[in-house]
């Protein structure tokens, strides 16, 4: 369609009725040309004719989507006008505040600009008519439009139908060997002592961090402190030497402070991690290693390397340094032992954004895929020709370990509803050839009787779109049990875990539990947790967890403890805390999906194993919830009992709980 057909009304006009709008100074960008702001403000002002003015005619949904169609009329003559125009519609219309709007469709992958923007891009692809513009209206407009019925999906015919031998689980041996899992490092390369922890923003502790609300007159935020934690105060810059000894600085005087909680040494539980805090983590799994004898034979990393500041505090130089330090801090730390890691949601930039090959826009994100490939090349976690596929494929990869495991790394971004490429021929099973990938990958085991681990960041029940997550669903399930040996996410901070169920979503039984997946807690505290990380005790034949061990520091013991090292303790074993919820559960079996079923099932049918499973999920912070004699942990039991976000929602409408991670 001609750019002509689409215009409506003069400029005269179309100035008069819209908010004056200036685009040097909002947009921050380059002088455009007199004909090209002479379309920014026609086409702004048609997307918000499109909101005011059809309010009676048309839904929510019409009008997302007709505004999807004429950004993409827009966007196939004019894509470098995609920024400016949106953003001034979104500016003037208020539909989130001003920042917000430039980075959501003005982000591209090193900088911001005014062309080559993710969401351009996006609407240069997307058919906004179809499942395509259902989609993105449904998770990227604040649900203006009804999530649309899922087309059915049949992966049969992608693999070998299943042996007998193969539908069941090999039988565990005596002898066991140990794997170390970390997850959501989120390092805070900003951190800053005496900043406001009780902030406005999701995440504090930053200099640019505040609260809204002015501080009362008199307020001293160690009014409800004792003397000895007033004493005792941790104010004091640390970080490790190159012996990982821990090293001062000079006191930071916070007597005269106007926050409302200053930030502390070692982090807070409105904060992402600073440096000191994560080598204070790896330094205590080097400690117990040492101390029990572990020798661990690798291990994983989940995600997440990256903070959660806002867009605009983030940038391409920011991620990078980001991912750079954590990796050289884990290696400096376990040395020679393998780690084999996945990237999270928010290890990239922008953020979230993976783009197939096929799009045309890959190799605008490609950086990413290489910097990890060589830097993981350099460690000697994977070789060279594994590094290569690395590169070539979104960072996903398969090794076998010297246990004899294949691990298999997937990109989760391939799958998060929060990436624009994702809505870009949804209704494709396998967009990204992750999942062929994968499908032969686990064929290839299953012809040698090979068991297999999958690592990836963001669980399926957790804002994966729903045709990804019906085909890993239908991929777990015919590859279990007898090759699938274990599944492990990270992304939610919590200690957690999802069980896959056969036949009916709501037909929870402990005979049709087919397996499930291993969330890991995170090492940030961010939000109200305290840092932990776990290691799993595996059996040497079956490569089945026989048992994990959770390790965690009580962080607000560090804001009275005068800048001392964290101490990490012990906090529980799984076998052996949940003991009496399974029934004696035998020495000899796994910790399967049947062992957490019984979990589940006592979460939800009593309090006192609930209480149990919240301590542990938030490991014993200040703000676990209590949940004898309340509500606060009501809607636990359909997130464990689920795979999919579909079946979560289903449960939580059929068991009325209320939505509750």
């Amino acid at each position: 369609m001609k750019l002509s057909t689409i215009l409506v009304g003069s400029l005269a006009t179309l100035v008069s009725a819209v908010p004056l709008f200036n685009l040097e100074t909002a947009l921050e960008t380059t002088n455009y040309s007199p004909s090209d702001e002479k379309l920014i403000y026609e086409f702004a002002h048609q997307l918000t004719t499109i909101d005011q003015f059809n309010s009676t005619n048309s839904t929510k949904c019409e009008k997302c989507i007709e505004r999807l169609q004429l950004g993409k009329s827009i966007a196939l003559t004019k894509p470098n006008l995609i920024f400016p125009i949106f953003t001034k519609w979104c500016i003037d219309n208020k539909v989130t505040d001003e920042t917000t709007c430039k980075m959501t469709y003005g982000r591209n992958t090193v900088l911001n600009a005014t062309s080559g923007t993710n969401f351009a891009n996006l609407l240069t692809l997307m058919d906004p008519n179809s499942y395509d513009g259902q989609l993105y209206c449904h998770y990227q407009s604040d649900k203006h439009c009804p999530l649309p019925e899922t087309p059915k999906i049949d992966m049969s015919s992608y693999w070998p139908e299943k042996q007998d031998k193969h539908k069941i689980a090999p039988e565990p041996s005596n002898e066991t060997y140990n794997v170390l899992h970390i997850s959501d490092f989120h390092i805070q390369l900003d951190y800053s002592i005496g900043s406001e922890a009780n902030c406005s923003q999701y995440m504090c502790c930053t200099d640019h961090n505040y609260n809204k609300f002015e501080i009362p007159e008199g307020y001293d935020f160690t009014a409800n402190l004792t003397q000895d934690q007033i004493n005792n105060l941790s104010y004091t810059p640390a970080w490790y030497d190159q012996d990982f000894e821990l090293e001062h600085g000079d006191s930071i005087d916070i007597s005269n402070s106007t926050k409302w909680f200053p930030a502390n040494t070692f982090g807070h539980y409105n904060c992402d991690a600073p440096e000191v805090l994560i080598n204070s983590s790896l330094k205590s799994v080097a400690k117990y290693q040492e101390e029990l004898g572990l020798d661990f034979k690798f291990s994983i990393f989940t995600g997440d390397l990256v903070d959660h500041d806002e867009d605009y505090h983030l940038d391409y130089e920011k991620i990078i340094k980001s991912e750079e330090y954590i990796f050289r801090d884990i290696k400096t730390t376990l040395k020679n032992i393998p780690v084999y890691p996945v990237l999270g949601n928010h290890d990239t930039y922008p953020y979230a954004q993976l783009a197939q090959e096929k799009s045309g826009f890959g190799n605008i994100l490609d950086w990413n895929a290489e910097l990890m490939g060589d830097l993981w090349e350099d460690y000697e976690w994977i070789n060279g020709s594994t590094a290569r596929y690395a590169r070539e494929h979104y960072t996903g990869f398969a090794v076998e370990t010297t246990t004899n495991l294949k691990v298999i790394a997937l990109n989760s971004n391939a799958y998060y509803a929060s990436n624009l490429y994702n809505y870009w021929n949804a209704t494709d099973v396998d967009s990204f050839g992750q999942f062929q990938f994968l499908i032969d990958e686990l064929i290839d085991s299953e012809s040698k009787d090979q068991r297999v681990w999958i690592i990836a960041h963001i669980p399926f029940v957790q804002e994966a779109l729903p045709i990804p997550a019906e085909v890993f669903k239908q991929i777990v399930k015919r590859f279990s049990p007898s090759t699938i040996a274990g599944i492990f996410f990270g992304h939610t901070h919590m200690d957690q875990f999802n069980i896959l169920y056969d036949g009916d979503v709501l037909e929870k039984t402990e005979e049709n539990a087919v397996n499930m997946a291993w969330i890991s807690q995170a090492v940030t505290p961010l939000t109200d947790n305290n840092p932990s990380w776990r290691y799993y005790t595996v059996d040497t034949k079956t490569h089945s967890v026989m048992n994990s061990f959770n390790y965690y520091t009580k962080l607000n013991e560090t804001f009275y403890n005068e800048s001392e090292e964290p101490n990490w303790e012990f906090e529980y074993s799984a076998r052996e805390s949940y003991s009496d919820v399974v029934n004696e559960w035998p020495e000899t079996s796994p910790l399967n999906a049947t062992f957490w079923h019984r979990v589940a099932s006592g979460v939800n049918s009593s309090t006192e194993i609930a209480q149990t499973y919240n301590n542990f999920k938030r490991r014993f912070s200040p703000y676990v919830p209590q949940c004898i004699g309340t509500n606060d942990c009501d809607g636990s039991y359909c997130f464990l009992a689920s795979f999919t976000l579909k079946e979560y929602e289903a449960c939580l409408k059929t068991f009325n709980e209320p939505e509750f991670y």
